[in-house]
């Protein structure tokens, strides 16, 4: 039954606020047959330990009144986008807006104006059939990619669990619903701030979906959803509290549970008589109907990617230092008795280990003695290549390759998938991080450092700069670690501001023929050139 033809009877018990969002001593509340001893997670009345909270949907109990779209949208209506029309042409042609805002009563998907909606199915069970009615909305995930992975900071996970976006710093680029297993974000052309950017070449509006009302619940409050409910299908409080309670009821009466691990666990916990997966072949699915499938997590291999970054540096600088071990080697060998005079030193180790440890005189390092001709080419060329590939890689990640046809060309579909473009570019920033850790270990092998061209110091410092501001990328992008929206935004634009002051700089200094990141040394005693 759709939203408009929600019933508006009598409340059986209005659904409290389980742990009270900080308001001590207040009870936890259970649909009739649960437990109501479930106890609040700690620190949830001190004030001084934010509490994350989650909710559980019990099936058995919704009947698909639409109680609750409908107070959603009373909630809600205020802050619905009312886009400026006509919307501008978007480059390149073919750019398609979205706009809902002629069809706002559309209630049987999400849309920018329905946040909620009930999906039903019919099931055949061995009991003959059954019809099933699903709320649907943002199942907030306990470690969203749409908030680790939005490259402004609009979309952001609230201490509270939520998870929600701000329009005022939208883009609408949509790499919030690429990203999201459910797609569930939807897009609104013509607002946002991308009208006062480049509304014809980037953004194409703004991302809206459910907030689980965070403005009301950070000052105490209900959801209007659950508030709304006539038949108490919904239960909130801390999260461990509601896991434990949807365990239970699960084991209890041999059911089925959705959210809990998927996408590495979600504040949406959905319980069900019937399998999900007979729901899931039951239910209407595409654009704004999402899925009941299982899902694995998104963001599981941040971890890992993150863990090859960090150790790559260190790779390379060990595997510039076991150059040293095999040259100890190969001294010693030199030196060993038949192999010449090792009077001076006493022991053929010993004077191996001299003469290794021994700085090289500055008057005889030539242009090539930090590098071999054959080496410093070949350094060159991975450190072009790292970089063409990460500007790419990071381009793609905005998302762009769709808009202006790049996934259409042969060979290029991939440029479309955020994933690919995603690991790529951990894979060539890992590549580069190991290459200056080489470099640094080969310098501190040679005890002597090279000398830095104007450009070339220039070049390192922007290298540093975006080093600095990825590596707080890589930690936005870890569970348990967040920034504030605006920190957020800042080391997004000043990451993405040093890529293109890199590749400007590389572009002028390539064109005037300067280069070259080392000059030679002068011998000892003269000024350099």
């Amino acid at each position: 039954m759709s939203a408009s033809t929600a019933v508006r009877g009598k409340r059986i018990s209005r659904r409290r606020f389980l742990g009270g969002l900080g308001i001590a001593g207040t009870a936890l509340a259970l649909p009739a047959g649960a437990r109501a001893d479930v106890p609040a997670m700690p620190g949830a009345s001190s004030g001084k330990t934010p509490t994350v909270y989650a909710t559980l949907y019990d099936l058995d109990r919704c009947v698909g009144c639409g109680a609750c779209v409908e107070a959603c949208h009373e909630r809600n209506g205020a802050r619905y986008p009312e886009p400026i029309k006509p919307f501008p042409d978007l480059v390149p042609a073919g750019t398609k807006n979205e706009d809902w805002s002629d069809r706002r009563d559309v209630d049987d998907r999400l849309t920018p104006y329905n946040w909620l909606y009930i999906q039903s199915a019919t099931v055949d069970t061995p009991e003959g059939p059954r019809e099933l009615h699903l709320p649907r909305r943002c199942l907030h995930c306990a470690n969203p990619p749409c908030a680790n992975l939005c490259p402004w900071g609009s979309a952001r996970r609230e201490t509270s669990g939520a998870v929600s976006i701000e329009a005022s710093t939208c883009l609408g680029g949509a790499k919030c619903r690429t990203v999201c297993p459910w797609h569930i974000p939807q897009r609104q052309s013509g607002v946002g701030l991308y009208l006062d950017l480049m509304p014809r070449f980037a953004g194409n509006g703004v991302m809206y979906k459910c907030d689980r009302c965070a403005d009301i619940t950070a000052r105490g409050g209900i959801p209007a959803c659950i508030e709304a409910c006539p038949y108490d299908v919904q239960t909130i409080g801390p999260r461990d509290a509601i896991i434990a309670e949807a365990k239970r009821l699960a084991a209890e009466r041999g059911w089925h549970l959705y959210g809990l691990d998927d996408n590495g666990g979600t504040n949406t916990i959905y319980l069900s008589p019937v399998p999900f997966g007979l729901l899931d072949a039951a239910i209407p699915k595409g654009p704004g109907r999402p899925h009941l499938a299982p899902v694995a997590d998104a963001m599981r291999d941040e971890t890992r990617l993150a863990a090859v970054a960090a150790t790559a540096p260190l790779a390379g600088f060990g595997a510039a230092m076991l150059r040293v071990a095999a040259d100890i080697r190969e001294a010693a060998h030199s030196d060993a008795p038949g192999a010449h005079s090792s009077h001076a030193m006493g022991k053929p180790g010993r004077a191996a280990t001299h003469r290794l440890s021994a700085p090289t005189p500055i008057d005889t390092i030539t242009p090539h003695a930090f590098l071999p001709p054959a080496t410093s080419r070949a350094v060159r060329a991975i450190w072009l290549a790292c970089a063409i590939v990460l500007g790419f890689t990071g381009l793609m990640q905005m998302p762009i390759a769709a808009r202006y046809g790049m996934t259409a060309l042969p060979g290029l579909a991939w440029t479309g998938d955020f994933h690919v473009t995603h690991r790529m570019h951990y894979v060539f920033a890992a590549l580069l991080l190991g290459l200056g850790g080489w470099l640094l270990g080969r310098a501190l092998r040679q005890r002597a450092f090279p000398a830095l061209t104007r450009e070339g110091w220039l070049r390192l410092g922007l290298v540093a700069g975006l080093t600095g501001t990825g590596v707080l990328r890589v930690l936005k992008n870890l569970p348990d670690v967040s920034f504030s929206p605006l920190l957020t935004l800042w080391i997004d634009l000043a990451h993405l501001g040093l890529a293109v002051a890199l590749g400007a700089v590389a572009l002028v200094f390539a064109f005037t023929g300067r280069t070259a990141w080392t000059r030679p040394r002068p011998p000892a005693g003269r000024p350099p050139a």
